[in-house]
């Protein structure tokens, strides 16, 4: 009996070991998946903090007979030293209407407000209401200068010997097609929801208006971007910059809801505002609104909704620009919230907002 009872003991030791080592082994596993899943999220937020409203702008060396690149409308800041090895950078934030110039070099002193010089056509001076605020903050090896600009410039950064220059040009100057484009909610304001409220419409319509950008981006059409991060952004402030940047189109991407009884709702579909349904032969917020709906359900398949007239949305009534709201999906229908989810149809419903902007483009040339 004792041996048969030390048997017995020996074998639950033995099992209760197996089943602590099982465990132990699985929550490894577990948690090393954990680990992966939250290090996976890190990096793609990081990948979407990357992306940022401020533009880099690297300097261009100016030969002495380059000086005509310089236009008429340039921001002159002259070197304490002539000949001064630094290094020179500009960062434009078109949201914020605001230039920072960086200058780094072994010496860099020197520099105060007498050092910039506001050049437009034969008239010059320190400041401008062009450049409504200057600030200029120096260290040892570093100086900066923050122009707080009256508008939206597309700016060219140029060096020469004895100055840096930064060429100031109006969007529509530079490029023949000029768009804005706006991730819906952000920030506090999340927008609707799945019905687990899993997913977020703030988050989705960012992420395909991040794969929007990558096609943009290797195209001839220059796009601004309310928000490339999860923030706040006013609806005021979404307006402003399509009015400011002279705009042929405001987008806004956004995620539809239906009640929370009926999950049955689904489809793609566009708003458009009345307000833009005036000169014959300019592109209107209809027009835009039907080639951005046919653009999407055609590269996507999905089911093809109405273009609805909402003229009392604030994007819709202030807009001074052809102007649509694509709601790309219903995230309270289960096989829309499965589509939307996926990278692969982000980047479908990007390529079909692009095919239908596209479009619209070029019934304006031809116009």
């Amino acid at each position: 009996m004792e041996m048969q009872e030390w048997r017995r003991l020996a074998f639950r030791s033995v099992g209760l070991l197996a089943v602590v080592l099982l465990v132990t082994i699985a929550g490894g596993f577990s948690s090393q998946k954990g680990f992966w899943q939250k290090e996976s999220g890190r990096s793609q937020t990081a990948q979407t903090q990357k992306l940022s409203n401020i533009e880099h702008v690297e300097a261009h060396v100016m030969k002495q007979d380059e000086l005509s690149r310089l236009g008429e409308h340039y921001i002159e800041i002259s070197k304490t030293v002539t000949g001064q090895a630094v290094s020179v950078r500009l960062d434009n934030d078109y949201m914020e209407r605001t230039m920072t110039l960086t200058m780094k070099g072994t010496s860099v002193k020197g520099y105060g407000k007498s050092s910039v010089t506001y050049h437009k056509g034969d008239k010059t001076s320190q400041t401008d209401n062009v450049i409504q605020k200057q600030k200029i903050s120096q260290t040892h090896e570093m100086v900066r200068f923050i122009f707080h600009m009256n508008r939206i410039y597309e700016p060219e950064l140029l060096e020469s010997e004895d100055a840096c220059y930064i060429v100031l040009r109006r969007p529509k100057e530079v490029y023949s097609h000029v768009v804005v484009i706006d991730a819906g909610h952000g920030g506090d304001d999340e927008g609707t929801g799945s019905v687990d409220w899993k997913y977020r419409e703030k988050d989705s319509a960012l992420k395909i208006v991040g794969c929007l950008k990558q096609i943009l981006d290797g195209t001839d059409i220059k796009a601004y971007y309310t928000r490339l991060d999860d923030r706040d952004i006013s609806k005021k402030d979404r307006v402003r910059l399509a009015k400011d940047a002279g705009a042929d189109a405001l987008i806004s991407v956004h995620c539809n809801a239906s009640d929370a009884h009926d999950t049955t709702a689904k489809g793609v579909e566009t708003l458009y505002s009345s307000r833009k349904e005036t000169t014959a032969g300019d592109l209107t917020s209809r027009r835009l609104a039907k080639d951005i709906l046919e653009g999407v359900c055609e590269a996507t398949g999905r089911q093809r909704r109405k273009v609805i007239r909402r003229d009392r949305l604030y994007l819709m009534h202030h807009a001074d620009v052809p102007v649509t709201i694509v709601e790309v999906g219903y995230m309270t229908n289960r096989s829309d919230m499965r589509y939307l989810k996926k990278q692969k149809n982000q980047r479908e419903i990007a390529q079909g907002i692009y095919n239908g902007l596209c479009k619209s483009l070029k019934r304006k040339e031809r116009n």
